[in-house]
């Protein structure tokens, strides 16, 4: 019973390669994507109404409803990385920066004490601006 079975295996193994071969004739094309500069991203954002804040998980809970209402009031919304970086965090940290300065010049400093404290450069942009 148990020849049976590998033979069985086996055979069915063959035909799956071969089936998967066939399609290997085919010319391939590569396809290389354009990646976006922060600013071009924001730019992009800009344009089509929408604008990130990008967070990274925090230990301190945040409400839900103060969340929504600062999305709704500032014509923005959070993603949030959760607890683990992105690699590319300086990408991130200049389009946030971007997005600061966006709030700044269309809300005053009105926003900056709504906004989430685990926002990615957040703490090092406000010392910049002192």
């Amino acid at each position: 019973m148990k020849t049976i079975v590998l033979v069985a295996f086996m055979m069915l193994n063959g035909i799956s390669y071969s089936q998967e071969t066939a399609n290997n004739d085919k010319p391939k094309t590569v396809v290389f994507a354009k990646i976006k500069t922060p600013e071009e991203k924001f730019a992009g954002d800009v344009s089509n109404g929408a604008i990130r804040i990008y967070t990274v998980g925090g230990l301190k809970p945040h409400d839900p409803a103060v969340t929504a209402a600062f999305q709704e009031k500032f014509g923005v919304t959070y993603h949030d990385f959760g607890c683990i970086a992105p690699g590319n965090m300086s990408y991130y940290y200049k389009y946030n920066v971007l997005v600061f300065q966006y709030l700044r010049e269309t809300w005053g400093n009105d926003w900056q004490t709504h906004i989430k404290d685990n926002t990615i450069g957040l703490y090092k942009w406000k010392e910049g601006q002192k």
